[in-house]
């Protein structure tokens, strides 16, 4: 079990998985702004690569806990191929954890080259960093009165966490109840991220993000894995979260030091909003 999208409260989410949480300026699903390719500003060139034209294929295996490895191959103009291995900390999520997936691409191209050169310029052959939300966008079944427990249980420690009062906290309970109630009565299925394929990882790259079909995606082998506990499921996300921070520092920072070099005074605010 892990957040779903829209139903785990907002503090917990911010940084990390959804739209309404992220940086509003970007014209794609997801936060942040896309890479537009090499040659760019020094702000473009550090947000989220989206590589998925490149992609040529590529498989990551989590059968060890708290791991992520394996390798992508991705096209390049006029070039061989870019093979990229993967040194990740984290898991998949609750669909896929514990498993081998593989990914393909049946017609790679250099479709955002810039100048004439591969948008994959000064992509790492290393990608070695911290997991984010990694899913084959597989349902865990329908919307239940359990699901509805553990993601409530996984609200209260938050909760915990923020210090909320007593008097905020059942406001809060009672709203996500009424939503949990809703999904169930609709006989909804329950996904632990998004309905698709998706994966996305943070390495010395910056945010590297994968929307693919279903088709591109294919699940090989698994090992056996224990339900996580609420705890520990928090635990992951606080993870993403954190490696979401230091991107979004990274990027203020950036931003900042461009702005001088423009003659400003480098004074630079970054938010996250909802």
């Amino acid at each position: 079990m892990a957040f779903r999208s829209d139903e785990v409260l907002p503090e917990a989410r911010s940084g990390t998985c959804h739209e309404s949480n992220r940086i509003q300026s970007s014209p794609t699903r997801r936060g942040g702004v896309a890479k537009v390719g090499p040659g760019k500003s020094t702000m473009q060139s550090i947000m989220a690569w989206r590589p998925y034209a490149n992609l040529i294929d590529g498989e990551l295996d989590n059968r060890v806990p708290g791991k992520v490895t394996g390798w992508m191959r991705f096209f390049r103009t006029g070039k061989r191929p870019l093979k990229a291995a993967f040194d990740l900390a984290g898991d998949f999520h609750d669909d896929i954890r514990g498993k081998v997936i593989r990914l393909s691409n049946p017609d790679p191209s250099d479709e955002y080259q810039d100048a004439g050169r591969t948008y994959m310029e000064g992509f790492s052959r290393v990608q070695r960093g911290t997991a984010g939300d990694i899913t084959a966008g597989i349902p865990l079944g329908t919307w239940s009165d359990a699901i509805a427990e553990k993601l409530m249980a996984q609200n209260e420690i938050l909760w915990d966490d923020a210090g909320i009062s007593a008097a905020e906290r059942a406001g809060r309970r009672q709203q996500y109840a009424d939503r949990y109630r809703a999904h169930i009565a609709a006989g909804d299925p329950f996904h632990p991220y998004v309905p698709y394929p998706y994966v996305e990882w943070y390495s010395d790259n910056g945010r590297v993000v994968l929307e693919l079909d279903p088709s591109q995606m294919e699940i090989v082998e698994g090992a056996p894995v224990s339900e996580k506990s609420a705890k520990e499921l928090v635990a992951d996300e606080k993870t993403r979260i954190a490696a979401m921070g230091s991107f979004l520092a990274t990027l203020v920072n950036e931003a900042s030091r461009e702005n001088r070099e423009q003659g400003g005074d480098g004074k630079v605010f970054g938010a996250l909003v909802e």
